[in-house]
């Protein structure tokens, strides 16, 4: 599909994505700069920090409006995707609800780059789960479960292990991964994979073979054939576009 670059340059994006996500009360959106600051905000993050008028927290940072040990986790996610370029997608996290609870949301933060390639700061979206009060025990395992999964991915990720982590059942556990993630547990493990694939060889000069075996594939050709099916080239080809995409 061909991108008319000069359409999106001209397209107003922050504002933009303020007025789409304002439609969406259970979606935080949000921009930052370069020092944690934010710079846009929709109305629904704005309730989510307790408060009304949006512009509030403009030029303000994370520690300014959540709990402190929220706040630090706000902090290094941030620090993480503005110093490396790397994207935090689908993190299930412990967050402040409008009321002031707390619940569970599912997190995405990239970076944002100018004309020349450079960053200059990041976007962010959380979708609020809306789990029931009862199901926040499985839902603290589930974090455990993702949390375990981008850690080990170099090793055997089975279900009845993972079941084990959460503290569910493997037909539980199962549940609670499609209900979060829309994905199964084996889904999940395998996305995960990918994407630190994905990363690897987009960020480093790993060999082929050392990123299959830090990704938890037994050789070169399992991981080509898995990266093939998702992504739609094999690692290689995949490199090479995103180099030369970079120029």
């Amino acid at each position: 599909m061909a991108i008319d670059v000069g359409f999106i340059d001209r397209v107003d994006s922050p504002r933009f994505c303020e007025r789409l996500f304002a439609v969406l009360p259970d979606v935080m959106f949000c921009l930052k700069d370069t020092n944690r600051c934010y710079r846009a905000v929709n109305q629904g993050f704005a309730e989510r920090t307790g408060i009304k008028d949006k512009r509030r927290l403009i030029g303000r940072r994370a520690e300014d409006f959540f709990p402190p040990a929220l706040a630090e986790v706000y902090r290094e996610q941030d620090e993480q995707v503005l110093s490396s370029g790397s994207e935090i997608v689908d993190q299930l996290e412990l967050s402040t609800n409008r009321d002031g609870s707390q619940g569970w949301y599912l997190a995405t933060k990239v970076p944002l780059h100018d004309r020349d390639g450079r960053i200059i700061g990041l976007a962010s979206v959380s979708r609020d789960l809306r789990a029931p009060r009862e199901g926040d025990a499985e839902l603290a395992g589930i974090a455990k479960v993702a949390e375990h999964v981008r850690d080990h991915l170099d090793e055997p990720l089975r279900a009845a292990g993972l079941a084990a982590i959460a503290g569910l059942s493997p037909t539980q556990l199962e549940r609670r991964m499609r209900r979060v993630f829309q994905l199964s547990t084996t889904q999940f493990v395998r996305k995960s994979r990918i994407e630190h694939a994905a990363r690897l060889l987009r960020e480093t000069p790993m060999a082929i073979a050392e990123v299959a075996l830090e990704c938890g594939y037994g050789d070169q050709t399992a991981l080509t054939r898995q990266f093939r099916s998702t992504v739609g080239m094999p690692p290689a080809a995949y490199r090479d576009h995103v180099k030369r995409r970079r120029g």
